[in-house]
């Protein structure tokens, strides 16, 4: 016997468990421990009241978990326990966190798929729709990119991060819900750099070379960033959620592409009447 409740009375430890279990077999296998879990779920901003879990008399079988900022939710994570796939849960599982939601009075829900995932059809059934296409970079030393230069790379100065994100609101850039300002700045110890004109950031977190965010918005740009990025990232880098932009042009100019494509989808729900908004 299947049922449906919230998870705000779930344990860290039953709800890392479940996690753990449910992603099995996907594309990417993400596993935490009850410590990382936490972070995320902070990080995130994640509101386990109004968190979908699909449970049977003894645990989770499935979950889809709904984080909120500034009106907006995204969905963060929706999985089955692989025993139970195949039984045509997961639509019903999507539809009963979206009744959920109804009462937040969210103006859209949104989120990514990668785009060989079947669930993006099950997310079109339902209503949510294809705002654009998402890449995935993962960039290794050794394959030739004619930036590799890094003494090509274009004057960058560090910026505080105020900076940095009006410099990258004033260009115009539009970021996914993973690289928006609010998430971003809930990372620990950044470091950001900007170019004299305001076109071209990178954001990093401190003492590793992970690149959180890269942007140009001026194709004379975006030779000279990849080539700043690979010399801050020590020749490597992964760069997610990345919109198409003047950066993915050169790229796909010199031959990289993307180690996978993403669809970033929303469902729109009921606007917001001004007089409900603080």
């Amino acid at each position: 016997m299947f049922y449906y409740s919230h998870l705000a009375d779930v344990g860290i430890e039953e709800l890392t468990l479940a996690w753990n279990r449910c992603w099995q077999g996907y594309s990417y296998e993400i596993r935490y421990s009850t410590a990382q879990m936490q972070a995320w779920l902070e990080k995130c901003r994640i509101d386990l009241s109004h968190s979908t879990a699909l449970r049977d008399s003894q645990r989770i079988l499935g979950f889809a978990l709904l984080a909120l900022e500034d009106r907006m939710g995204w969905i963060a994570g929706t999985c089955i326990d692989p025993e139970f796939r195949g039984r045509r849960l997961f639509r019903p599982l999507l539809e009963d966190q979206l009744a959920r939601a109804e009462s937040l009075e969210l103006k859209g829900i949104q989120l990514e798929v990668l785009s060989h995932n079947y669930a993006a059809k099950s997310y079109e059934g339902i209503g949510f729709q294809k705002k654009r296409d998402l890449y995935v970079y993962r960039y290794q030393d050794g394959i030739p990119l004619a930036c590799a230069n890094a003494g090509r790379g274009c004057s960058l100065r560090q910026a505080n991060l105020s900076d940095y994100f009006q410099a990258r609101h004033e260009a115009g850039f539009h970021p996914p819900w993973q690289r928006q300002e609010g998430y971003l700045r809930r990372y620990t110890a950044l470091r950001a750099w900007l170019n004299a004109e305001g076109t071209a950031g990178i954001l990093m977190p401190q003492e590793s070379h992970v690149v959180l965010d890269a942007w140009t918005m001026a194709w004379e740009q975006a030779e000279r960033l990849i080539s700043s990025v690979l010399s801050l990232s020590q020749g490597e880098f992964v760069l997610t959620n990345q919109p198409k932009d003047w950066l993915t042009a050169y790229l796909s100019r010199q031959g990289v592409n993307p180690s996978d494509i993403q669809y970033e989808m929303i469902y729109p729900m009921h606007p917001i009447q001004s007089a409900n908004i603080e």
